[in-house]
């Protein structure tokens, strides 16, 4: 092969490797630039930076046509870079967030043609945004990082990316500000919605000897009997919101209402049964200044169970098993991911706690105006937002089957 210039042939050789070793399939005019060249073929091939090589990734079924700069320009970046999260990967001076549209089919539409061009300026840093498609850096960082299978391969065609680019180097914080912009301006004039598209490919991995016991166990499952009953229509409402979205914090908000819901008729039975207990003392048939304080102080325990906290604080410690909670704990809940069967009943307790934190604080974070929220530290870190969505609803089905369990009197709806 022959190089246009020295700068060209040294990039190319310093991928070589790359390529060979993670499978990447490279032609110029149907002939491999990968494999070693063949000295009984007289046939040259010449490249410039603006050689149009077809490039195949590993288990894909399409090709993409890249210009050879470009092709080096995002094999570096990818080797360079990181995903934050499974939809978007940033290198130093470009980040790729993989979104879905609300066009359907958006490369073969009308909206293809429009120009979604846009800049916006944070802390002195310049950003260039636009929607684009096609073969890029994300996606050789599927590859090197073996995240496809034989059913999900590293390249769809219908891949779509906003892609920002700065001169700076990005700051990963300024990624949702340019998002929700991007989102709004792009809603607000030509009505086309996106949101995140996680890279999935693990459910797809589908083989038939790892799945046999899996399959055994669904099958030993049963439905059990469907939940009806006074207040069970609207909880079952608000829990199915949550899958109306794939944004975790969305998700969060919903399965948050769930256990407020829950909450009110939690309350309502602690305060019954304590009320109760107090009744059915000797003392209530002659009742002095000291035991109707003492009354009235039960009814004022549960007026403060009223406010956010300590309605979460109840509901869970009331509805929820703490081992099937520390299963789907997130890392960052370092005192539930200890429980086990042997867990004292202190740290049984703890663990509640911690999980109570994390719930209202997080839950506080999404939900209030980001100019009147203080963080409390026990939020859950962005990075774990799946998992914690995970773990909350776990929480939402324990409360509403301990809710469908109660006589139908005492749910507060």
């Amino acid at each position: 092969m022959l190089f246009e210039n020295e700068l060209i042939k040294d990039r190319f050789e310093e991928l070589r490797s790359f390529f060979l070793d993670y499978e990447i399939e490279l032609y110029s005019d149907d002939l491999s630039i990968i494999e070693e060249e063949d000295p009984e073929d007289p046939s040259t091939l010449k490249l410039s930076a603006d050689t149009e090589i077809s490039i195949y990734l590993p288990r894909a079924v399409e090709d993409d046509s890249l210009r050879l700069d470009y092709l080096l320009q995002i094999v570096e970046e990818a080797k360079q870079g990181y995903f934050l999260n499974d939809y978007i990967f940033l290198s130093s001076k470009k980040a790729y967030i993989r979104v879905e549209t609300s066009q359907f089919n958006f490369q073969d539409s009308f909206f293809a043609e429009m120009n979604f061009k846009s800049n916006i300026d944070i802390e002195d840093i310049s950003y260039k945004i636009d929607i684009k498609w096609g073969l890029n850096s994300f996606n050789i960082k599927l590859v090197e990082e073996e995240l496809y299978n034989k059913y999900v391969p590293p390249y769809l065609y219908e891949d779509i990316f906003i892609v920002i680019e700065s001169d700076n180097k990005i700051v990963e914080t300024h990624l949702d500000v340019i998002f929700d912009s991007y989102f709004f301006e792009l809603k607000s004039t030509f009505n086309l919605d996106i949101k995140p598209h996680p890279w999935v490919y693990e459910l797809w991995d589908y083989d038939e000897s790892d799945d046999e016991e899996k399959i055994k166990q669904l099958e030993e499952k049963s439905l059990r009997p469907l939940l009806q009953g006074r207040g069970i229509k609207e909880v079952l409402n608000i829990y199915k919101s949550a899958f109306n979205t794939s944004y975790h914090e969305q998700q969060i908000l919903s399965f948050s209402r769930v256990i407020e819901y829950v909450s009110q008729t939690v309350i309502r039975k602690d305060l019954i049964e304590k009320t109760m207990m107090k009744l059915s003392s000797n003392r209530a048939l002659s009742p002095d200044s000291d035991y109707i304080l003492e009354l009235g102080k039960i009814f004022d325990e549960h007026r403060d169970l009223g406010k956010d906290y300590q309605a979460f604080k109840i509901t869970i410690d009331t509805c929820c098993d703490i081992f099937e909670l520390a299963r789907y704990a997130p890392k960052f809940l370092k005192r539930t991911n200890k429980i086990t069967l042997d867990s004292k009943r202190e740290q049984r307790e703890q663990a509640f706690t911690e999980i109570v934190d994390s719930v209202t604080a997080t839950r506080n974070m999404f939900a209030h105006a980001k100019t009147n929220y203080r963080s409390k530290g026990t939020e859950c870190p962005v990075e774990q937002l799946e998992e914690f969505s995970q773990l909350m609803d776990i929480i939402a089905q324990q409360s509403i089957r301990w809710f469908s369990v109660q006589k139908e009197d005492n749910r507060i709806i």
